[in-house]
């Protein structure tokens, strides 16, 4: 077989022998799957060393190689964290604590990358008694604010922020939240920056940083953000690159958590994000996430959630909701970052 005669495999074909030969699958079965489509055995074994000595594909295996351990370790600790958890078929709590002084706070959780709810944390904020939608629409109602709308009519949302995005004053969002029984339509998200404008900086006033908790300087850009929405606003599973302080201010909210060990299971196929549907896995596409450990919990006015970084996370409003997160805690470090985050797309497998 000429270099020109194997140069004439069609492109998905070759792609499709690095593919497997990179993941490890015997060359045996590809040069007979290549026979399968005309080849003689000579041609199909040239074709199939062809591909299997080209660089990329000598690297992609050692890569897969060390991924396979990678992912190997990740199991072992899902596998204790499920011991140590004892599931049964339905999620896991999520560990409640009340008027935890800083230091437990940050030796037994936020160092130890667990998740916690704080209760009491914010009993000094007046946004708790005074924020709410008609407050909001009397003190800031010509204020125009970007949301993210039409996102019912999109199936990633989250990927097509820029097409989403869409202006409109305070006041008509407001009588959209108040109008929609349940959707996840509209929904003004941390995306938006809003308490980073002037016109709404007033509203910090009512948001006091949790001390020794929350570093209290709330000027540096990306510190704080607003969400606001109705019932049924949504966000899928992901994973932050940050520690976050998620605080309900307003309605409730469920959460599902995962802990980074359970990636492998989670189908990361973009980005942060998991491919399944948390309100309706599917478990004929997704059969792994159906070992994967949950935690589930609802957090209500005064709550305020460590998320931990890498945790995966899905988020649905239950009520009206008025949410606040930070990310500046008060510590030398202000936070710990998952610098390489961006795992990226993973093909389709067509092992055959």
């Amino acid at each position: 077989m000429t270099p020109d005669e194997r140069e004439s495999l069609p492109p998905p074909v070759r792609s499709w022998l690095a593919e497997n030969l990179t993941v490890g699958v015997d060359p045996s079965r590809l040069v007979q799957a290549l026979q399968a489509r005309g080849l003689s055995e000579s041609q199909a074994r040239e074709a199939v060393d062809a591909v299997a000595s080209h660089p990329a594909v000598r690297h992609g295996q050692q890569s897969h190689l060390r991924r396979r351990e990678l992912e190997g370790l990740l199991e072992t600790r899902a596998r204790l964290h499920a011991q140590r958890h004892h599931p049964d078929a339905s999620p896991l709590g999520v560990e409640r604590q009340r008027h935890l002084a800083p230091e437990a706070f940050f030796e037994r959780y936020y160092v130890t990358n667990r998740p916690v709810i704080l209760e009491g944390l914010l009993d000094d904020w007046p946004a708790l008694k005074r924020w709410s939608p008609e407050w909001l629409a009397e003190c800031f109602g010509d204020e125009e604010v970007e949301v993210m709308a039409g996102r019912d009519a999109e199936p990633d949302p989250d990927f097509h922020a820029e097409r989403l995005r869409h202006t409109l004053p305070l006041r008509e969002l407001v009588a959209h939240v108040r109008g929609t029984p349940g959707s996840d339509d509209v929904y003004l998200v941390a995306r938006n920056s809003l308490l980073l404008r002037a016109a709404f900086r007033p509203l910090l006033d009512d948001l006091t940083p949790p001390r020794g908790f929350i570093h209290p300087d709330l000027s540096a850009p990306d510190s704080v953000h607003l969400w606001f929405g109705p019932a049924g606003t949504l966000s899928n599973l992901h994973h932050d690159h940050l520690n976050v302080l998620f605080c309900q201010v307003l309605g409730r909210k469920r959460f599902w958590l995962a802990p980074p060990c359970e990636t492998p299971r989670l189908y990361n196929d973009r980005g942060l994000y998991s491919a399944v549907d948390i309100l309706a896995p599917d478990l004929g596409r997704f059969p792994d996430f159906a070992r994967a450990t949950l935690h589930s919990c609802v957090v209500g006015p005064g709550d305020a959630l460590l998320i931990p970084v890498g945790w995966w996370h899905a988020v649905q409003a239950l009520d009206v909701s008025l949410s606040v997160t930070f990310v500046s805690f008060d510590r030398p470090e202000r936070n710990v970052q998952w610098r390489d985050y961006w795992i990226g797309p993973r093909p389709e497998k067509v092992h055959r």
